[in-house]
């Protein structure tokens, strides 16, 4: 196959190139490290994206979009059609109607993903613009990906709209089911929210891997789930937060 000339180079050239490789040895060849935790970094930053694109093997589903509001107090205001479906196909019917004398972190719990959602609606606030996060929301026979938009409005007003993106089937997998039976003595399965990997250890693997590594499937019941967010995505996300939120200070 002739690959040089798929590629748009001259054969000639080419041939010159491979001529005066031939002809150099290793006393003509200087090798120079690049700086240290480069290498790192690219690895890093190549894993990052793994976890947080969607797989060219996905597909763009039918159009689901839950929506929802919160008031200057962070009441629940608002929520729309899409909302109690949701929560109906998630086995929360209980959510379907949700209170309005609740905040909407009393719905998250205390923790390091709570964090992180009152930072960006602070940032909204503030910079009175919108900011897109990406994140996971995995059902037992599909891996989701929505882009969620959140929106300043007046009075402290925030807008809440996650679009699904891509979704991929899969086998469908018994611990992200809530009707399976739960040994509430295991310790819990931590599962972050915005890459849906799962903790072995200390490691963060696709579902699957964890089930397999620690030999869940072998056992009666499945361990509780806890949601929660990964070491990395935390520190990408405080990262992307952070800086521009001192950006805005600072142009301010």
């Amino acid at each position: 196959m002739d690959t040089d000339g798929e590629l748009g180079i001259d054969p000639v050239e080419v041939d010159q190139i491979r001529r005066i490789m031939a002809e150099l040895d290793g006393a003509d060849l200087e090798l120079l490290e690049p700086p240290a935790g480069v290498w790192e970094g690219i690895a890093a930053s190549v894993a990052s994206m793994a976890a947080r694109q969607p797989p060219p093997t996905a597909s763009r589903p039918a159009q689901m979009v839950v929506e929802y509001a919160i008031d200057g107090h962070d009441l629940l205001i608002e929520v729309g059609a899409d909302w109690a479906r949701f929560a109906d196909e998630n086995w929360a019917p209980e959510l379907a109607v949700p209170a309005t004398d609740r905040t909407l972190w009393s719905y998250f719990g205390q923790g390091p993903i709570t964090d992180l959602w009152q930072l960006a609606v602070q940032r909204v606030r503030a910079e009175q613009r919108d900011v897109r996060v990406p994140f996971r929301c995995d059902a037992p026979h599909v891996r989701r990906w929505f882009e969620m938009t959140i929106t300043p409005g007046p009075h402290g007003r925030v807008g809440f709209r996650s679009a699904l993106v891509f979704e991929e089937p899969r086998v469908p997998v018994d611990v992200l089911d809530p009707s399976v039976a739960r040994d509430e003595a295991m310790e819990p399965l931590a599962l972050c929210s915005w890459c849906g990997r799962g903790r072995h250890g200390t490691s963060w693997l696709d579902v699957e891997e964890v089930l397999r590594a620690g030999r869940l499937l072998e056992r009666a019941a499945m361990p509780p789930v806890s949601y929660g967010i990964c070491d990395a995505c935390r520190q990408e996300m405080s990262a992307e937060l952070f800086v521009a939120e001192a950006a805005g200070q600072t142009s301010a």
